[in-house]
Parts: structure tokens; C-alpha cells; sequence
């Protein structure tokens, strides 16, 4: 019994290799982006909900901040992750963020201005994309790719759009409290 691999798959390998490298630099990078994104995300969920003590929807906030740094650091501390666990992975973070947003915005909803319901609506998006990504794992690496970008430009300007609300609501309240000049 020969410890050797077999000529052709030996021979084979440099065609082989030339055909799929790119695969391991996007699963590579994409892991990194996930990661370090979800640290980001992780972190300003804590230190909003530092800033804002007291709030009904503090501890929620902590919770979201904590479970994505603890999904980020996940991602970027096992590089051996394959995609398909990679995929799975964030599809249940999606679905735990979304479920704590519209959680966290729905205590919000008796504050005018205070852009609720698009949370909401990013709490929403964020669901259905996590089961989309639950139901489909195995779609492929570009479909997957094309769905991550998607889910995270909608996700994106919901929160923009959530912080001009919010941005609105802190200048309505200002500007009652205190006459402008």
C-alpha cells in the first residue's frame, strides 16, 4: 500500500487549484466582513444601551450588543469554518438580531417620532433573511453573497433611516423644551 496520492490526482491538482482558489479568498474575506461587522455592531448596541440607561429597552440592547460580538468573535476565531456552517451561523444571527430589534422598537411605539416602526420593518427584513438562509444553505457561494449584500444594504438604510428618525424626534423634543434663536 502506497503512501502516495494517485498520479492523477497529483497530476490533476495545479488545474484543480487554479480553478478554485478564489473560493477560499471570498469564503476568507467574507468571513473577516461578517465578523468584523458584527463586533462593530456588537459594540455600538452596548454602548447605545450605556448611554442610555434606564431605557426600556437597555437591556435588550446589551443582549443584541453581546450575542453579535459573541457571533463575531465566533466567525473571525475559527478559521476552519466551512461555508456551509459559516452560512447557518448567520442565519440564526439574523433571526436572534431581528427578533431583539422589533422587540426593542415595539417599546418604543408610544413615543412619537421615535422611527419604531422601522425598526421594525429592519427587524423584520433581518428574519426573513435569516430563514431564507436557513431554508436555502447550500444555494451556492455567489447566491449566498448576493443575499448577504442585499440583506445588509436594506438592513443598512433602515437604520439610517431609523437614526434620522430618531435624529428628528431628539430636535422636536429639543427645540419644545427650549426656545432656538
Amino acid at each position: 500500500m502506497s503512501a502516495t496520492m494517485p498520479p492523477n490526482t497529483a497530476a490533476g491538482f495545479p488545474s484543480l487549484a487554479k480553478k478554485i482558489w478564489i473560493f477560499a479568498i471570498i469564503r476568507g474575506v467574507l468571513a473577516i466582513v461578517i465578523g468584523v461587522y458584527a463586533i462593530v455592531n456588537g459594540v455600538f448596541d452596548i454602548i447605545e444601551a450605556i448611554r442610555h440607561r434606564g431605557s426600556s429597552s437597555m437591556v435588550l440592547r446589551i443582549v443584541l450588543g453581546v450575542v453579535s460580538i459573541l457571533f463575531g468573535m465566533l466567525v473571525l476565531v475559527w478559521p476552519g469554518i466551512s461555508l456551509a456552517i459559516l452560512v447557518i451561523m448567520v442565519g440564526i444571527w439574523a433571526i436572534i438580531i431581528g427578533i431583539l430589534q422589533i422587540v426593542s422598537s415595539v417599546r418604543h411605539r408610544a413615543i412619537p417620532n421615535s422611527g419604531w416602526v422601522w425598526g421594525i420593518i429592519g427587524g423584520a427584513l433581518s428574519i426573513l433573511f435569516g430563514i431564507l438562509v436557513l431554508i436555502w444553505p447550500g444555494t451556492g457561494l455567489v447566491t449566498i453573497i448576493w443575499i448577504i449584500g442585499i440583506w445588509a444594504i436594506v438592513w443598512g438604510v433602515t437604520l439610517i433611516v431609523l437614526g434620522v428618525q430618531l435624529r428628528k424626534a431628539a430636535s422636536t423634543t429639543e427645540a419644545g423644551a427650549s426656545p432656538t434663536a
